[in-house]
Formats: structure tokens, sequence, C-alpha cells
């Protein structure tokens, strides 16, 4: 194949050891003479092929991505005719201009406008906001997002490649292209190798066929085998290896190969936020009584009213003691019900006053998300949501600063959060709003200067970033897509695995070092000795193994690393 393409690579000198040492083999059984190589080439053998089944299983993940992005969509939707039925139609039958249903729960098929009806649309996996928001007549509304409270008429305005959806799979495509291939100056670094090699392998044959012509092939042969770079080929992917199950048991899975090399070059982090920095979900903070119901009271009447609701929000509130007699939904503004014969509304301040006909009181500070409660005389209660910062989150920015690493916040997340989050752990700069394409830009800029880059994020919004970033990690918890696109998954969702991975990834380099100096050092000596005739195929080919052991051996030291790794917090502490 290699010289069909004219291209050179160590398959020309693994092909050409086994294929000698297996006619060699097959010549000293019919003759008696020589040595056997059968095993020899069955090493070989299990050796390449290894290494191939993991390069291509690396590359089927990475091909797979784009296609699963597709799977946001909708198989089928559901189409209204001129006399406002509707009928279930495949997504490929739909055309611009023509008005779909969408129904409370189900996903937007396509880029469109609404026409009739209003909803909170939850745009999280394209804006990365982790509140849905309202939309009301005449707003536009992307495909793929999904549709939380009511019923909406939307009229199609973009379909297939024109969408925003497909706009952010090219801004993948874009950056996997761009991304650094370390194995193509691996490569050629090993053409120059083999062709010394051969080119050594060519002069010793003709010399010692002018010398001895019965003792050029097997020198030759010999020559091929102990040069052949199996302990060269060993010496780092048996170190990623170890150190990738070492990993493995922190919580750490890593899904390319170049990763711990690639960490001990990072001088820059960017971070997301919901999902990331934050738990991704809303808890409840505090109840604040306004009127002479106390908090437990407050929070079982607000209870009651939410776990009628599908809204995100309602998780927040858990189970309630009672159940509420009727509750209605105001899209973007909350909800109104009655609990127990009383008349509430939960939810935006102004939605809650008009209830009882009076001002709303001022949001006490703008930390959280602010829910008004009350009743048909007046305001009852003030109650707090947030989205909970990670506990590990301050110790993983620490270790980044200490190395002197720069860190940024990109979010889409447009809230006054990202700027208090930026503030409490100490980023350099923080950025809330940032569509996909905002963030691919801003990491391109940064690598334009020079810089190595380390993404962190969870969410389809993330994608094009953590496709194009030098090392990118997603989240346990984030969307499959972000998992296959990225080189590596926090499956633990456990952030100070981090912080035990930058310094696995300095023991791994070392080991990679002293493997690769081991590896030269061995084939380097071996073929003057082998050339002159002192090195018989037999010596050739256990000196061959002795070498590849040697490697292995060594990378198997990175096995003591989980439970080094696992006290470190504790020694920290």
């Amino acid at each position: 194949r290699d010289l069909r393409t004219r291209h050179l690579t160590m398959d020309v000198s693994v092909s050409l050891a086994i294929g000698g040492a297996y006619l060699a083999g097959i010549w000293s059984t019919i003759t008696g003479q020589g040595e056997l190589y059968f095993d020899a080439v069955g090493m070989f053998a299990l050796f390449l092929l290894a290494g191939r089944f993991l390069e291509r299983r690396a590359r089927e993940r990475t091909a797979a991505a784009t296609a699963q992005l597709i799977n946001l969509l909708p198989a089928s939707c559901l189409k209204l005719g001129e006399d406002g039925q509707s009928v279930r139609i495949l997504l490929s039958e739909l055309r611009i201009g023509d008005q779909v249903l969408v129904q409370p729960g189900a996903l937007i098929p396509a880029d469109g406008r609404i026409s009739t009806g209003q909803s909170s649309i939850d745009e999280s996996v394209l804006t990365g906001e982790y509140l849905p928001q309202a939309r009301s007549v005449g707003d536009l509304v992307t495909a793929g997002t999904l549709n939380v409270e009511g019923p909406l008429t939307i009229q199609v305005q973009a379909l297939g490649d024109d969408t925003r959806l497909s706009a952010i799979v090219r801004l993948l495509e874009r950056a996997q292209s761009e991304k650094p291939r370390l194995a193509e100056l691996a490569d050629r670094v090993a053409q120059w190798f083999l062709l010394i090699v051969l080119a050594t392998a060519a002069i010793v044959g003709l010399v010692w066929w002018q010398i001895d012509p019965q003792r050029a092939f097997w020198i030759v042969l010999a020559l091929l085998v102990a040069t052949c770079p199996c302990a060269l080929s060993l010496a780092t992917p048996t170190a990623l290896t170890t150190a990738t199950g070492s990993l493995h048991k922190l919580g750490l899975l890593l899904t390319r190969g170049h990763v711990l090399e690639g960490l001990n070059h990072i001088d820059t982090v960017i971070f997301d936020k919901t999902g990331t920095l934050t738990e991704g979900r809303l808890t409840l903070n505090a109840v604040h009584p306004l009127a002479e119901l106390d908090a437990d009271t407050c929070l079982a009447l607000a209870a009651a009213l939410e776990n009628r609701s599908e809204h995100p929000i309602a998780r927040a509130f858990g189970r309630a003691p009672q159940a509420a007699d009727f509750v209605d939904s105001v899209p973007g503004l909350g909800l109104q019900g009655a609990v127990a014969g009383r008349s509430l509304r939960i939810g935006h301040p102004r939605f809650v006053a008009e209830g009882y006909l009076g001002s709303a009181p001022k949001i006490p500070d703008d930390q959280g998300q602010w829910l008004l409660l009350g009743d048909e005389r007046g305001p009852l209660a003030w109650l707090v949501l947030d989205d909970r910062l990670r506990a590990d989150a301050p110790a993983l920015l620490d270790a980044c600063r200490q190395r002197g690493w720069n860190t940024f916040l990109l979010s889409g997340d447009s809230s006054p959060m990202v700027g208090r989050i930026a503030e409490q752990l100490g980023f350099d700069e923080a950025l809330g709003g940032l569509t996909p394409a905002d963030k691919l830009a801003h990491l391109q800029r940064l690598q334009a200067d020079g810089r190595r880059v380390l993404m962190l994020g969870d969410g389809v919004n993330d994608v094009p970033v953590l496709a194009a970033a030098d090392i990118s990690v997603a989240m346990g918890s984030a969307t499959d897509l972000a998992k296959t696109s990225a080189d590596a998954v926090l499956l633990s969702n456990r952030l100070d695995s981090l912080v035990q991975a930058f310094d696995v990834a300095r023991r791994s380099r070392r080991i990679i070092v002293e493997n690769l100096a081991w590896a030269t050092l061995y084939n380097g000596l071996i073929l003057p000795f082998a050339a002159i005739g002192w090195v018989t195929p037999l010596w050739a080919a256990i000196g061959m193994s002795a070498s590849s052991l040697l490697v292995v051996l060594n990378a198997l030291r990175l096995t003591r690393l989980p439970s080094a790794a696992t006290q470190s917090p504790r020694r920290a502490a």
C-alpha cells in the first residue's frame, strides 16, 4: 500500500521483516537450514493489529460526532393544513412557508417564526441558557430546541443546511479539520528513520553479497528484525495506555492519545459555566416571608403550584405536601392557581402584583433567581433559586493559577450569574451571552496569539470549541455529542480529577521520554553489530523482544499513580 501511494511509513519496515521472516521460515522448514521465525511473525502481527484497532476506534468516534448532532432534530412533525387540521409528516417532507404545530414537550423541527401561541423554549443545547426563554407571536425559534409549556404554531423559514443547527455542524467540521495532528509529525520523523534503515540494509546486503553470498540474506534479515521499530512504536502507546487506565479509576476517561502529552504544553484554560462550573440545575436557596405566614407554609403553597408545572424551575421545589386545586401557566411570567381555596400567584414580581392590584416589591438583590409568591391580599414571600457552584471548582482554578495558566469563562448564559462566578473564582476574563460561533472565534484568537488552550464544557453549544481546542474535556453529564467531540470525558463530574490529571501528565511525559530514549539507543547500538554480522536473526529477535519488554515494564510504573493521586487532596487539606 505504501509503495502504491509513494508514502513511506513504519509499515514498510514491519512488512519487510514479517515477509522476510515468514519466507525464511518456510525455506528453513523445507531445507532444514537456518532458523525458524514464525513466532516473531505472530508477535509482529499482534502489535501491528492492536495498534490499528485502537486507531480505528478513535477515528470512528470522531466521524460519528456530526451525525449525532443531526439526531437532535425530530424524525417527524405536525403540519397544519388549510383547514386547520394537523397531519404528521416526515421532516424531509417539510417545506419553507409551511405551518407546523409544536406541542409542549416536543422538539421544534425547523427554524421559523411563531404565528400563534406563547410558551417558554428550552434553548440550553444551543445557547447554554439553563432557564427556558419566553417566546410569543413574532419571535424566532430554532430547530432542535424544546417547547416547554404551551402549544405553538410556527411558520417554517429555514430547512436543512440553512438552519442554525446546521451552521453549528459546519463549525464542528471546520474546527475538527483544523485540529493539530501530532501523528503527522511522528510520520515525518519515522520516514527519515526508515529511509536510513532501508538504505543501510540495501548497502549491507550488497556488501555481504560480495563477501559471502550465503550469509548476505541472513544478515539483512537480522538487520531488519533487529531494527524493527517495535520498541520505538510501543514507547508512547504503552505509557499512554497505562496512564489512561490509572486516570479511568479516578473518573477521567481519555478518548484520544495526545491528551497526556498535550497537557504539558497548556497555558490557557477556557471554562463553560452551566453544567461545568455549576451543577446545571436550579436549587431552592432560601424562603423570605413577607407576611404573617412562616417560611414552611409559604414553601408548601409554592410547591403545590409548581408541582403542576413542567418548567425546570418546578423541579427545585420537590414534592408538595398538598395539591393545588388548579394551575394556569403564563409563559415567561409565572403560575396562578388555587391551593385550599386561596388564590395564589408565583413568578415575576410584576405578574404577582397584578393579582392583588398593588405595586411589586423591589427584588432584594441580583444574587440568584428571585420568585415572588402572593395572594389576593398581597405578597407572601420571596423564594430564591440558584444554580449551585460545584464544590471543587475553586480548587481547580487554584491549580490553574499555580501553574501560571490564563483562565477564561465563556458562557452562553447572559444572566448576572456569569459575572458573580467570575468574581468569586478569580477568572482573568469572563464573557456571557455568547453563541457557539462567538466562542470559537475567541478560541481562535487565543490560538493565533500562540496560546495552547484547554477547553472544559458540556453542551452542544460547546462542541465547536471542544473540537478546535488543543485539549478538550467534556463533563460526564454532557451531551453525547460533546463527549464524542472531546479528547477526554470527566465521568465522575469531579473537577478535582483534572487537578490529579495534571500530575499524571507530567509523570507520563517523563516515562515516554525515557522509553523513546531507550528505543533510540537500542536501535542505534544494534544496527552496526547486525550490519557486520555479529548479531544472528535469533539474537536479533531476542534483543527486539527484550527491548520491547523493557519499554512495557517502564510504562507499568504508572500503575502506582491512582493511589498516590487519590491521597493528594487529603494531604493538601
